[in-house]
């Protein structure tokens, strides 16, 4: 696991000197080493974190005539298996690490290697021999990559940090991007709220030519029908496990020792169970809060007891706040994800003793485990039962349901499902886990341009997944597979984690778990009435009993509502004063300084507020300013750099 940065120029000067200083940036991805590689036409920059083959895998790595040059972050999972293959086929190889694979891997299949990947990863190659750059990203999103193509160059970096120092990134906002950012509180899609700054999408490469020419193409994708459906409860059980024991032994590979967080949910417990049952996990760490009612430490200490694994508590309470602004540098492009902040916590204990730790993400949308996809299946229902018009009266009445400030009451789940009513089905699913409704993020905006995107927002979203206004279940999946999971899940875990050099793994998100889980008969996964995930349930059920089983989905929220009158208050003054907002030109100042003012009054608009704030504090550090760059000298020419920073 490590951080990436590098250029192509096809048309112009390359100036390493200047690029060489942008390496560091990423020094918290890559703690243990950090080195550059340049020729005329390319630069690769690298940080290591140090997991497999500790000794001899070093990056930037080249071939051993040096016609192609590596620099990746991730971890191949299959890569023993693809050494083997590659050395029947007449491949030498001088290291034992995975990174290796890639360039003897590109050299036989060019564009076909990422298919033959299982892992996650984000890389670029440097094909000195056709004057190409090749750039990858896994089948999830796990592993970041984003770029910026300016006149005659493309540059490209695992977060917007480099990009923004180097100024290729520029400071015009994308206006679709804060629209759907004021809704959902991530940025989704391929875009960034930089308008300059894209991301490859996940399951994608991209080659660029000597010329400047650009050919991309996608190796996986999420669908259904991939395996025939299982026949049976008993068959279905089976086949999961025999899956998901092959997914983990996988992850468990590695040259460190490997942990696990365990939130004693079913997700991290089934991963826990088989994780120990192959004997190779060295400790469990489980976030207690110290807020009544947001604590899974119980459960997580029953599964570890019987797991006889050893587990770390990590307290969590009101003191965390203070690392708010950190939360947002590491976040890069605005996340306002506000579960950021115990990933946060629960990452830098980790740290402290593992490098690499397991987690049970990607669960939850491959085998439809959200109270999201109940709430769409019973509003596409009711979308055709009630006439419009009663549709619209209960929207507007939702905002006079008192709600309740817990963890995701059932007040706050009943008021945002009925405001949501009168939208359709496809549009609605994305609100669930969002904040704002469209009209509500358009009063917040002031240029008409941006008042639009906002008003949009959903409905572009359920186009570019072709959600119909009715969707059926395994269309909501494959959306939020596309789109929530690789955005906002799995953009939090990779940022927060390796904020503290920390790597995490999600056993669940490996293609053959996937099309199994996307094979599974709807009454396998989730239907309108009754619990969520039923397959996962009933493994749990077998593996732990019913406390594990039927517990209630807790996930990692905070009382964020009062840490905002209380701990954060401050903090939200100072980002949300009208003085503070104003750079921001697209901002109402004085309509976001009225819902700051409507929740100090006891209105419930936390997430709503985190969110604002969240972006006020990313504008003042990628927008009003920008990292320095620190000069590191001149970068060797032609030959890769293996030594330490």
């Amino acid at each position: 696991m490590c951080g990436i940065v590098g250029r192509f120029a096809w048309d112009g000067p390359l100036e390493p000197e200047a690029l060489c200083g942008v390496v560091d940036l990423l020094a918290h991805r890559g703690p243990d080493a950090g080195a550059s590689w340049a020729d005329e036409r390319f630069f690769l920059g690298h940080r290591r974190l140090a997991i497999i083959d500790l000794v001899s895998g070093q990056q930037p790595m080249a071939t051993e005539a040096g016609e192609l040059v590596v620099t990746f972050n991730g971890e191949i999972y299959n890569h023993a298996e693809l050494r083997d293959e590659l050395r029947a086929r007449g491949h030498r190889f001088r290291t034992g690490s995975d990174t290796e694979v890639l360039l003897e891997g590109y050299r036989e299949w060019g564009s076909e290697l990422p298919r033959r990947l299982i892992g996650m990863f984000a890389f670029a190659i440097a094909d000195r021999r056709q004057g190409e750059l090749f750039l990858a990203r896994d089948a999830f999103g796990e592993k970041p990559l984003l770029y910026a193509q300016t006149a005659g160059a493309v540059t490209f970096a695992s977060e917007v940090r480099p990009l923004s120092a180097l100024g290729v990134a520029g400071t015009s906002l994308d206006q679709e991007a804060l629209g759907a950012f004021l809704c959902l509180n991530y940025v989704p899609g391929e875009g960034t709220l930089l308008s300059r700054v894209r991301r490859l999408p996940p399951g994608s490469w991209r080659l660029y030519s000597g010329d400047g020419r650009v050919s991309v193409g996608r190796h996986w994708s999420a669908r259904a029908g991939v395996e025939a459906p299982p026949a049976s409860v008993e068959e279905a059980l089976s086949g999961l496990r025999e899956r998901l024991d092959r997914a983990v032994a996988r992850s468990l590979v590695s040259d460190v020792p490997v942990g696990l967080f365990l939130s004693g949910g079913m997700d991290s417990s089934i991963v826990a169970e088989s994780a120990a049952r192959q004997g190779r996990l060295d400790r469990a760490y489980c976030l207690d809060f110290g807020e009544a009612g947001y604590s899974e430490w119980p459960r997580a200490e029953q599964v570890a007891g019987r797991l006889g694994i050893p587990l770390l508590r990590v307290r969590l309470d009101h003191q965390a706040a203070a690392d708010f602004l950190r939360l947002v540098e590491h976040a890069d492009d605005p996340l306002a994800d506000s579960s950021s902040l115990p990933v946060w916590s629960i990452s830098r204990e980790a740290a402290r003793t593992n490098k690499v730790v397991l987690g049970g993400d990607g669960g939850d949308e491959l085998f439809a485990g959200y109270l999201t996809y109940q709430a769409s299946l019973l509003h596409r229902r009711l979308s055709g039962l009630l006439p419009a018009l009663a549709r619209r009266a209960l929207a507007r009445a939702a905002a006079f349901i008192p709600t309740h400030e817990g963890k995701v009451s059932r007040s706050f789940r009943a008021m945002r499902f009925a405001r949501a009513l009168d939208l359709p089905t496809g549009e609605a699913h994305f609100s669930w886990n969002g904040t704002w409704l469209p009209g509500d993020a358009a009063r917040l905006l002031r240029p008409e341009a941006s008042k639009r995107a906002a008003r949009g927002a959903l409905r572009a979203l359920a186009e570019r997944h072709g959600l119909p206004a009715r969707p059926d279940l395994g269309s909501l999946q494959l959306a939020d597979i596309a789109e929530y999971l690789p955005n906002d899940i799995l953009a939090k875990v990779d940022r927060m984690s390796m904020a503290h050099g920390l790597e995490v793994r999600a056993p669940f998100l490996q293609p053959e778990v996937a099309n199994f889980a996307l094979s599974l008969a709807p009454e396998h996964r989730c239907l309108a009435s009754g619990r969520p995930k039923r397959l996962l349930r009933e493994l749990a059920r077998r593996l732990y009993g019913p406390e594990i089983a039927d517990a209630p989905k807790q996930g990692f929220s905070i009382p964020v509502h009062r840490w905002l009158r209380g701990p954060l208050r401050a903090t939200a003054e100072d980002l949300l004063s009208v003085e503070s907002l104003r750079p921001i030109e697209e901002l109402d100042a004085f309509a976001v300084r009225r819902v700051w003012e409507a929740h100090l009054s006891g209105r419930s608009h936390g997430w709503e507020v985190w969110g604002l704030m969240v972006l006020s504090a990313w504008h003042r550090a990628r927008v009003q300013s920008r990292p320095r760059l620190v000069p590191r000298g001149a970068v060797p020419r032609g030959q890769a750099s293996q030594g330490p920073s």
